[in-house]
């Protein structure tokens, strides 16, 4: 096998291997950036239709495009300013829905030929020098219809029109270089065609190819419409092939071209999973979850000071009274005691003298905390946060268990008053019933989480035992 023999078959393994990578990685890019670069041409373009620059299109132009290429940039007079900038207008926005809609993009359609169609369509404005003043012809008519949108003092309208300049002025710019990506593929893919349908059928002289370079190309592009049916003939990149495949100099030619092209191969370094880490993320989000009981709690707050007023200034008996009086004024002491019923749903007889006064105080202590504990700033979330596992653990199995405790108290409460009250005064009384049932949903919440966590912990530990790392 000759040098050049080789230099080919490796080119093939090279080009085929770069056209995964573009199928993957570029191409995707570019459908989304030229995705995103009609939407913005499309906000311009319905300001001039909603403005009357422009008209509707009666011509249908979209049903009429069979290839890609840019609407017509030549000039033209004046007089003809609307008409044809009209037409052009419609025909871009045509052109930029095939593009999106019915072009298929592979290495395949971005060939050459591709490439530069699809150049000139994106770049048939200049949106970085969208001015008066600009050389290029459709980018200074265009800048006079922005001008007639500043006119109208629709700030809106000029808005909408910035923002997509803008857009279209950075997506023109990455559009750009994803295509001239795209084009490194296409010219070595294109002289490997070449070599393989025309120049593998002539009889080619290195002497004569050095002393009568013009004379040999000229014979080449004879043989094109015969070997190569069709293919367009690019004068520079044949003279490129003749460099690599037959000059003094083409070894090292070879070499630079199979390098542009080579695929280096992306290392993934398998990242240690911290579980640890992710299991104290966990934790901290169930602290959060428990700390938003202080919502219903502070509603069940004013709610038991409001039905223990009510009750207190409406006593049923003489001897309420007394007592009143006498646990006030006599023993000096401003505190309310009641006797409630703890069993759950109130059945039974498991009877409690609680001191209403020092409960509420210290319910209103707890509902603070949990308060403090919902702002991820506070002295309480931050102590929490900076605990370990353990005492992270430790911390919400005991708040659960007291939450339970608490609600338990806070229903029975809730059924004393309702009984207690008379008839002509319970209407007044509050119930909370659907904030206990928020409470016990944020402790079923609260255990789940513990339970979820105390899984995984074991998980580990049955890992370790069988001497497996479980963060690997």
């Amino acid at each position: 096998m000759s040098q050049t023999e080789f230099f080919i078959a490796e080119l093939d393994k090279a080009l085929v291997a770069k056209a995964g990578v573009l199928v993957k990685e570029e191409i995707p890019e570019l459908k989304a950036q030229c995705r995103t670069f009609q939407s913005a041409f499309t906000g311009i373009f319905k300001v001039f239709l909603e403005k009357g620059l422009i008209q509707e299109d009666q011509y249908d132009y979209e049903q009429k495009i069979s290839d890609l290429k840019a609407p017509p940039a030549d000039p033209f007079a004046e007089s003809e300013m609307f008409i044809q900038m009209n037409l052009r207008l419609q025909e871009y926005s045509g052109q930029l829905d095939f593009l999106n809609n019915f072009f298929f993009m592979s290495p395949e359609t971005l060939n050459l030929r591709g490439i530069k169609n699809m150049l000139s369509l994106i770049d048939y404005f200049h949106w970085n020098e969208l001015s008066a003043n600009s050389a290029h012809l459709m980018t200074r008519n265009l800048s006079l219809y922005l001008e007639k949108i500043k006119q109208t003092g629709d700030t809106l309208a000029l808005n909408i029109m910035l923002n997509s300049i803008n857009v279209l002025k950075d997506l023109q710019k990455s559009i750009k270089a994803l295509l001239k990506k795209i084009a490194q593929y296409s010219r070595q893919n294109y002289k490997l065609q070449c070599r393989m349908n025309v120049l593998s059928n002539m009889v080619l002289d290195p002497a004569r190819i050095s002393k009568d370079l013009s004379g040999t190309l000229q014979a080449i592009k004879f043989e094109f419409p015969v070997k190569w049916e069709g293919a367009p003939y690019f004068k520079d990149l044949v003279e490129e092939i003749l460099q690599e495949d037959y000059s003094p100099r083409s070894e090292s030619l070879q070499e630079s071209v199979l390098r542009s092209l080579e695929v280096k191969e992306k290392i993934v370094k398998k990242k240690k999973i911290d579980k640890s880490a992710d299991m104290k993320k966990d934790l901290l989000q169930i602290t959060r979850d428990l700390a938003k009981v202080y919502i219903p709690l502070e509603t069940i707050i004013i709610r038991l000071d409001d039905n223990s007023h009510i009750l207190d200034e409406n006593l049923k008996t003489l001897t309420q009274k007394l007592s009143r009086w006498f646990q006030r004024v006599m023993r000096n002491k401003n505190e309310i005691f009641y006797e409630i019923n703890t069993n759950v749903g109130g059945k039974g007889k498991s009877r409690e003298k609680l001191n209403f006064t020092s409960y509420l105080n210290w319910i209103r202590m707890k509902a603070n905390f949990y308060k403090n504990l919902n702002n991820t700033s506070s002295t309480s979330y931050l102590r929490a946060a900076e605990s370990e596992l353990p005492q992270l653990e430790d911390f919400l199995e005991k708040n659960q268990q007291e939450l339970k405790k608490i609600i338990n108290r806070l229903a029975a409460l809730e059924r004393f008053f309702k009984e207690e009250a008379d008839t002509d005064i319970k209407s007044k009384m509050k119930g909370f019933k659907a904030e206990l049932q928020q409470m016990k949903m944020i402790v079923g919440r609260v255990i789940a989480g513990l339970k979820e966590y105390q899984v995984q912990l074991e998980e580990m530990e049955q890992l370790r035992a069988l001497g497996i790392d479980p963060d690997a």
